[in-house]
């Protein structure tokens, strides 16, 4: 299969690079928020999670370990995707790893989603529900949502790799003025 053309070639890295952007810059605002539940006392906090925390010492000690390798991440996302807009040779290489690490997570999430978070969370919602005849409904939607989470977890560094492989850096024209 052939290159595409340099224009097509900037195109698509700096989609994919805006999009590094936009995702390590969400990823490092939700760090915030994951670093006050892996390691403040879980004794005062409210919530879903607190409380998925606090009911499973395996899923916590999980979180806790994920944080660092999930903040690198995030770090080397949003600067491979500024490199990315730079047309940077070594962003691109970043940016493959970032890709074939976001498959790895993304499986390693499915995991976690089908073991830990969506049995959970289906009990913890369908508690919730005072109307009987949404009982199936609800159900369906949670465990709906959770699959779709995890095909979407999975899609999206898996065509940022297939991209980034098959679109390599164009090189600067100077003989045009």
């Amino acid at each position: 299969m052939e290159s595409p053309s340099p224009s097509r070639a900037t195109t698509i890295l700096q989609v994919i690079g805006g999009l590094y952007i936009l995702f390590g810059s969400f990823a490092l605002v939700n760090m915030v928020q994951n670093c006050r539940l892996s390691f403040a006392p879980l004794d005062g906090q409210i919530g879903l999670m607190a409380d998925m925390l606090r009911s499973n010492p395996s899923y916590a000690t999980i979180m806790r370990v994920l944080f660092f390798p999930g903040l690198l991440y995030a770090v080397l996302q949003f600067t491979s995707g500024v490199g990315l807009l730079r047309l940077s040779p070594l962003a691109r290489k970043a940016a493959i790893g970032c890709a074939l690490y976001g498959i790895a997570a993304a499986l390693f999430t499915a995991w976690l989603t089908v073991t830990y978070t969506l049995p959970f969370t289906l009990a913890y919602t369908l508690q919730q529900v005072k109307n009987p005849d949404m009982l199936v409904t609800t159900r369906n939607f949670t465990l709906a949502s959770g699959y779709l989470g995890i095909a979407l977890g999975l899609l999206y560094p898996l065509v940022a790799f297939i991209l980034l492989k098959r679109t390599p850096i164009p090189r600067p024209d100077f003989t045009q003025s």
